[in-house]
């Protein structure tokens, strides 16, 4: 069991980032009542400090649908939200007050940072992750799975599908962003 949970862990691509971070400890108890509340349809587990319910969403979906006709009108149209975000971001400065910007391990299956003071493995956390520059949020709930040094890693075991797909495809445009820049630095 232990292989099989190392070999799922390792199918998914990690990146250093620096990410909006919020988190806190919360107790078993409420990690199931949060979940069953989620599942219910009586709290929607989406957060997003900087744009009204479901509009990140509901413009992503046009977006990809737009992208299969037309991939540059798509492009432009992301690169205009990307522009409008900020300028919400500026105006919502309030509502990111609680973020902190923090650099992460991160991967479509869990996060890794210093913290302090460190917790214990089996705790669960709750966080909302703001990703840049996109400021997409996402919350996701992990347990600690490892304390090293000053770092805890954290499994999520509880996130929505299309969560994972969006850190999915920003942890790859990352990465292709690093590649790019490695190969510039090698050709001078």
């Amino acid at each position: 069991m232990a292989k099989k949970e190392q070999n799922q862990s390792r199918q998914h691509v990690r990146i250093d980032d620096r990410v909006l971070l919020r988190y806190r400890r919360i107790s078993p108890e409420e990690f199931q009542e949060r979940v069953s509340r989620y599942r219910s349809g009586e709290e929607e587990p989406w957060v997003d400090p900087i744009r009204t319910p479901g509009e990140a969403r509901r413009l992503n979906y046009h977006l990809q649908k737009l992208r299969e006709k037309n991939r540059d009108l798509s492009e432009i149209l992301e690169i205009l939200a990307l522009k409008l975000d900020r300028l919400l971001v500026e105006a919502k400065a309030e509502a990111l007050k609680e973020f902190r910007e923090v650099k992460v391990n991160i991967s479509g299956a869990g996060i890794r940072f210093e913290l302090a003071p460190l917790p214990e493995p089996g705790e669960i956390f709750e966080f909302d992750i703001g990703l840049l520059p996109e400021y997409h949020f996402i919350r996701a709930y992990g347990e600690v799975v490892r304390v090293e040094g000053r770092e805890a890693a954290f499994k999520f075991i509880w996130i929505t599908e299309e969560d994972v797909d969006r850190l999915v495809q920003h942890v790859f445009r990352k990465q292709l962003l690093q590649i790019q820049a490695s190969r510039r630095t090698v050709k001078g």
